[in-house]
């Protein structure tokens, strides 16, 4: 029987509660999450968790924030004017803002696909997703805090997938069909919303 183990393609549904008990996430197995293991996809606390286990199998990971997205960072509180963020055009409370940190100044600009946000290496400090949290003003108040940063969760996670990975998903890391699925946007719009399915594979918070 075929197991979770390093460089295979996992395919899995699951639950994901906050410290209250609360679901704050869902994924069908009509829609699963596809990743590949051992290759840093997924939060280390849940990897850890699936590592060994078969498909079929039932999963309950509690995952302190020390494993997941670590900290609460103050620091990554920030200040600026709204004159630096000019070239956005309008602004909201909650807008994610993806951030460039260079030398000498931060410049901000509006993530030009949408499955981008989350997916930045946490240990970058030259880029980021900012949220609005407040809107003064001169000034606006903006949040490098993963959404899930300082909190224990909870997945409850069943395994509906172990595939052998490809020769380029070996090489990328990355499933090919996300792969296949980047080459397509252009069937998309500009501004356009992505379907329910594209969303629930690419937006995801946790990764």
């Amino acid at each position: 029987m075929e197991t979770v183990t390093k460089n295979k393609k996992i395919s899995i549904c699951y639950t994901l509660k906050n410290e209250n008990g609360e679901i704050v996430e869902e994924v069908p197995d009509s829609v699963p999450f596809v990743y590949m293991h051992g290759c840093d996809s997924i939060i280390s606390g849940l990897e850890e968790a699936l590592d060994g286990h078969s498909v079929g199998e039932h999963i309950i990971a509690h995952v302190p924030f020390d494993k997941g997205y670590g900290p609460y960072r103050n620091d990554l509180i920030i200040k600026v004017s709204k004159e630096e963020l000019k070239n956005i055009g309008e602004i909201w409370l909650g807008m994610e803002l993806e951030m460039v940190n260079d030398t000498d100044s931060k410049e901000f600009s509006i993530p030009e696909d949408p499955r981008e946000l989350y997916s930045k290496n946490d240990d970058d400090d030259e880029t980021g997703i900012y949220v609005i949290r407040e809107i003064q003003k001169d000034t606006v108040i903006l949040d490098g805090n993963h959404p899930f940063a300082g909190k224990d969760l909870t997945f409850e996670v069943t395994i509906v997938g172990i595939d052998e990975a490809s020769a380029t998903e070996l090489e990328t890391g990355v499933p090919d069909e996300y792969e296949e699925n980047d080459e397509g946007d252009d069937d998309f719009d500009e501004g356009e919303d992505f379907p329910e399915d594209e969303q629930n594979n690419f937006g995801r918070h946790w990764r």
